[in-house]
């Protein structure tokens, strides 16, 4: 029997989602003793924001830092992300109480009997209205509605990725374009521009990008609901799922009082973004009350609101450490002083290359920059007055420039395992990240793909 058994060759496996990140971790240990050390002269600029000076470039004594004092760097890294790790704690344990009540449950069950036969409509009208939110908004603050994500997927036969994607990739859609982005305001400042000038090619980039990326998920979607085997999380085990049986939950007086709460907090929510500027911290403060509220809407004892609030705090653990375990690669890259020579080597390319491609160039330098730096106005504090001289001498408008750098940071978010767009929501759903890049992967193709057009179409038709 022994000699006849077939051994199974095993298949690789990825691995976790924090193996994943540490191996960057000390890949970038690595690449300190490699790339040389160097740094721009800095200086305040009018607003007060650090700038680097242009042409101000030199090598200095390079200071590696070695792979066995990363955990020191994680643990830097979390105490600097304090209020986001804290944060996402308090908003899945917020939302834990408000999805026990059975009210998302309920009406989703509904929701999904009304929209048979229309089902790939609703993919493209809420990504869209998560697009709209991420024009004045960053992705981290949604991260709390993966599950409603989700859970909205499922009722309409859909798998976990395409809850993911309505609400990550639907509020990166307008991050990335930046049509009102806090960080277009601060890229302009920098290289003289009124801030939101400029707006007609960003509304093209949102149009393009939303196309695109509502296409493609439907065609994904309609293509799994028909074959699940076709799911890029097939045969994945411990996916966010919700059994479609348990959605069949009666509409019950109190499920009305807690969907009047549900709302009234994302009302809330989105007006004191908007108006206000709200950080997570002020996100997670609004989902307390929510998770609060709705709990006595419905009936519950506070123990009972307490034993719900402590279940979803535990289940956002894996997504909130994972935001401080990856900021740790931007500590270490500042310890090195190998920032300012990655972007001092990747500017100095653009003098070789032909006028038309000048631009796609600055996307890609962008694009690479967002890899190092993962804060938006961090990377446009450093690559904006450097790059700003170099598209004056090669004729290309410092609106392209911008526009190069928000697509850049904007589109590369959500395929970076280190960074804060992507790993918190795939983690809150426990979608591993090569099944998510095995979907992602070809869409985000089609997104460079989309930009570089665009870029060269700016060059063509003189955008500035």
């Amino acid at each position: 029997m022994e000699a006849a058994a077939v051994k199974k060759k095993k298949g690789f496996k990825m691995p976790h989602g924090y193996v994943v990140i540490f191996m960057i971790l000390i890949f970038v240990s690595v690449m300190t003793y490699v790339i040389p050390a160097g740094q721009y002269q800095r200086v305040e600029n009018e607003t007060g924001t650090e700038v680097v000076v242009p042409d101000s470039f030199e090598y200095i004594e390079s200071t590696p830092v070695p792979f066995w004092l990363i955990p020191n760097y994680i643990m830097e890294s979390m105490e600097e992300n304090a209020d986001i790790i804290f944060g996402i704690l308090i908003v899945g344990a917020g939302l834990e109480v408000l999805l026990s009540t059975g009210v998302f449950h309920a009406f989703c069950s509904r929701l999904s009997k009304a929209c048979q036969g229309k089902e790939k409509f609703f993919i493209p009208l809420f990504m869209l209205l998560f697009a709209c939110i991420g024009i004045t908004q960053s992705t981290n603050k949604f991260i709390g509605f993966t599950p409603i994500g989700v859970m909205l997927a499922a009722t309409l036969g859909y798998d976990a990725i395409v809850g993911v994607s309505i609400v990550m990739l639907g509020i990166g859609i307008g991050f990335s374009s930046g049509i009102f982005a806090s960080t277009t305001a601060v890229a302009q400042g920098l290289v003289g521009l009124p801030a939101y000038s400029g707006i007609s090619m960003r509304i093209v980039a949102f149009v393009v990008l939303y196309v695109i990326t509502a296409v493609f998920v439907v065609r994904y979607g309609e293509r799994c609901r028909k074959d699940p085997t076709k799911s890029a999380v097939y045969g994945c085990p411990d996916i966010q799922n919700f059994d479609i049986s348990a959605m069949d939950t009666p509409i019950e007086k109190r499920h009305w009082l807690v969907l009047v709460v549900f709302l009234g907090s994302f009302a809330v929510l989105i007006y004191g973004c908007l108006r206000y500027g709200w950080t997570l911290t002020q996100n997670a403060i609004v989902f307390m009350w929510m998770g609060i509220l709705s709990g006595f809407a419905y009936g519950y004892t506070p123990s009972k609101i307490a034993q719900e609030f402590v279940k979803g705090a535990k289940g956002m653990i894996s997504a909130a450490l994972i935001t401080g375990l990856g900021a740790a690669c931007t500590l270490i890259m500042d310890e090195a002083n190998i920032l300012d020579t990655v972007v001092m080597g990747m500017s100095s390319v653009m003098n070789y290359l032909p006028h038309i491609l000048q631009a796609p160039a600055m996307l890609i330098i962008n694009m690479i920059a967002s890899v190092f730096v993962t804060s938006g106005t961090g990377q446009a504090a450093v690559v904006m007055p450097i790059l700003a001289p170099v598209a004056d001498l090669s004729g290309i408008s410092r609106q392209i420039l911008v526009l190069a750098y928000r697509l850049g940071d904007g589109i590369c978010g959500y395929a970076q395992p280190h960074g804060g767009s992507l790993m918190p929501f795939i983690a809150a759903a426990n979608i591993p990240y090569d099944r998510w890049m095995k979907f992602f992967g070809k869409l985000w193709g089609l997104w460079i793909l989309a930009c570089v057009i665009i870029m060269m179409v700016c060059v063509v038709i003189g955008y500035h």
